[in-house]
């Protein structure tokens, strides 16, 4: 009888945590060559999939995982594709690796296609010898503003190659970071919070990474202090401030910042062994974020929901495991993790705390800055009724420009937000003007003091 207690007792826990805790179950297989597959979930029904080995492949499923159907390559030019971005269920970009097996680099391309891939168009190209798209990667809240990130495609050391898009994909501009002696970029480390704020991993020397806090005007080197060179994940939290990133062998520790990237601290997930591949996500608008990697081809999980400071493992049974990518709707996340050889897992489940339901206000507003008076930084608030392109800069007690936070950038309707760096102005009063398609909607005053 105690036995018997015993088991039904068992039973009852393992049921209960399954409950408490969803685990990632499977949700079929691709036939996908190569090492180095890629996902992009654009909604709880659509994602998108990429990779191939001396020829592209890409796959898609728009009922959830619950198939998933071979999509065109017509257009396409005969290189390994490297990473993806989803739009919908129709429009998705692919960047190449710039040869067809993706591992010496060269001419890498950018394409992009409207109609579920009958026909893929070349955007942009690197030139060069060397150019390999690591990631393409779009904003969560200003989904107008995206990047596009190769190798330098001079080599190692020279510039990056960095394309930036403020409408959505339609227009891009070129911008070359500033090359860092002996180091490339890492496939899939590419993050993006906004137009001010985004970078990449560095796959060589130290672990670090590669950053900017000012749309580009000024990048900075931020060292993990970590095992490893090749930085493979770095992920933040929508306040630009806590962030984590890790290199293919770190585990079973990671990176985490609280001062938006300028230094960092080791925290360990727990676990044993060495990975040799790892990807980070951070869920946007909420402290939730997830760890992937593999341990001798077998997975490697876990979950973190206060912003990267503990973690819990998660079950997870596909091998090889290489990239995942989430989408938030609400407080459901869905996920999907694709393997080397292209088996699939899925992820649905509820997350709490929250930090901002963009609920569509009723009419335009622009809140006063705060903190206020500030030293260096403060954050400026706006809401949009509708979607409208914004135009927010900052003026002297001359009427000079002094700072340009957004130039006619296209934002959907709800309530933003973006940091405001003093730390170049002297003390003084500085006022900033909210325009949206080209009408002034409101003015207010704030206070630098140093």
């Amino acid at each position: 009888m105690k036995t018997k207690k015993l088991l039904l007792t068992i039973l009852f826990l393992v049921f209960f945590t399954a409950a408490l805790y969803p685990q990632w179950t499977a949700s079929g297989t691709v036939a996908i060559t190569g090492t180095y597959p890629s996902v992009s979930v654009c909604s709880p029904t659509v994602a998108w999939i990429s990779g191939g080995l001396n020829t592209p492949m890409i796959f898609r499923t728009v009922n959830g995982g619950t198939t998933w159907t071979a999509v065109p390559t017509n257009g396409l030019l005969v290189k390994a594709i490297m990473c993806v971005w989803a739009i919908d269920s129709l429009t998705c970009f692919v960047g190449d690796g710039g040869d067809a097996a993706g591992t010496t680099g060269g001419d890498a391309t950018v394409s992009k296609t409207t109609n579920g891939g009958l026909n893929w168009v070349a955007v942009f190209n690197t030139g060069g010898t060397a150019g390999f798209f690591n990631g393409i990667v779009f904003s969560k809240s200003m989904t107008s503003f995206g990047i596009a990130e190769s190798d330098p495609q001079a080599g190692a050391g020279q510039p990056y190659y960095l394309q930036i898009t403020t409408n959505g994909g339609a227009n891009w501009t070129l911008t070359n970071p500033p090359g860092l002696s002996g180091a490339a970029s890492a496939q899939n480390s590419v993050m993006v919070i906004d137009n001010l704020f985004y970078g990449f991993g560095l796959n060589a020397g130290a672990s670090r990474v590669y950053m900017t806090s000012n749309g580009g005007a000024n990048w900075f080197v931020g060292t993990l202090g970590i095992t490893g060179a090749f930085t493979s994940a770095l992920a933040f939290n929508d306040n630009k401030l806590t962030g984590i990133a890790s290199t293919s062998t770190s585990f079973p520790n990671i990176a985490r910042t609280t001062n938006g990237g300028t230094t960092w601290s080791s925290v360990s997930l727990g676990g044993t062994g060495t990975t040799t591949n790892s990807a980070l996500k951070w869920i946007n608008g909420t402290n939730t974020c997830y760890y992937l990697g593999q341990i001798a081809s077998m997975p490697v999980v876990y979950k973190s929901t206060n912003g990267g400071a503990n973690w819990t493992s998660m079950t997870a049974t596909a091998p090889n495991l290489f990239h995942f990518d989430f989408v938030r709707v609400g407080t459901t996340v869905t996920g999907f993790a694709v393997a080397v050889g292209g088996s699939i897992i899925k992820l649905t489940e509820t997350v709490t705390g929250i930090t901002e339901e963009n609920t569509v206000p009723s009419n335009y507003s622009l809140e006063q800055n705060y903190p206020n008076p500030f030293n260096p930084v403060t954050t400026i608030k706006f809401s949009l009724p509708k979607s409208g392109k914004v135009t927010l800069q900052v003026y002297n007690v001359l009427g000079e420009t002094v700072g340009s936070l957004y130039n006619n950038v296209s934002f959907g309707a709800g309530n933003h937000d973006v940091n405001f760096d003093g730390s170049k102005l002297s003390s003084g009063i500085y006022t900033y003007i909210l325009t949206v398609d080209g009408r002034v909607i409101d003015t207010k005053k704030m206070a630098l003091i140093k």
